[in-house]
């Protein structure tokens, strides 16, 4: 174990010049690896956790975003913000469908669409849906959504495609139409308001 421990160090070493997170990563991995070894665990318990990490978090190698999950201070932010009614809401990477699923279920006269490729989100947030009939979820990327017929886009990613979602959306949203992201705000671009809520930061573009 104390080896173990020691080759986590030597790796960190390497890594000093990446994101902290993966500091503790490599030190931790080593041991846990000669931890879940000494449990003798049938194979099969490890091919279960790598279909179900499969279908969670299918594409995010790709496009590196990650699930997140919207909360319901973020949720009671955005319904403030929506027009009274005749709009139409997209929800880009939508997950569980969470956020898409209580703004319908609050705001009936308005449409709400979410957009995510994960299969076991995608699947649970059409079931949110099912009875809602100003919601939709849809299977699929996001970058590849025409985003032209929606007054408001959400977005909760990851830095990495902030730009160009970004450019999609000033090239194809309609003029006065509100683009926000959670957290992750577009290099060199910014904001026309920012909002903290619920321990997150909450960023304004007006297309």
């Amino acid at each position: 174990m104390l080896l173990a421990f020691l080759q986590g160090c030597l790796a960190s070493l390497l890594f000093l010049r990446q994101d902290r997170w993966w500091i503790p990563i490599q030190i931790l991995f080593p041991p846990l690896v000669l931890i879940v070894l000494s449990l003798n665990l049938n194979a099969n318990w490890f091919l279960a956790a790598f279909l179900l990490l499969s279908v969670v978090y299918w594409n995010a190698f790709r496009t590196r975003v990650p699930l997140y999950l919207t909360g319901r201070e973020i949720e009671s932010e955005i319904l403030e913000r929506l027009p009274e009614s005749g709009f139409e809401f997209a929800d880009l990477g939508s997950g569980l469908g969470g956020l898409v699923g209580g703004l319908a279920k609050q705001k009936q006269d308005g449409k709400f669409f979410g957009i995510e490729i994960a299969p076991l989100p995608y699947l649970v947030g059409k079931a949110r849906c099912r009875k809602l009939p100003n919601c939709k979820m849809a299977w699929g990327s996001y970058d590849k959504t025409d985003l032209s017929r929606f007054d408001f886009v959400y977005a909760f990613l990851s830095p990495v495609p902030m730009q160009a979602l970004y450019d999609k959306a000033k090239r194809e949203m309609k003029p006065g139409s509100l683009f926000v992201s959670n957290s992750f705000e577009v290099p060199g671009i910014d904001a026309d308001e920012v909002v903290d809520v619920g321990g997150k930061r909450l960023y304004f573009w007006r297309m």
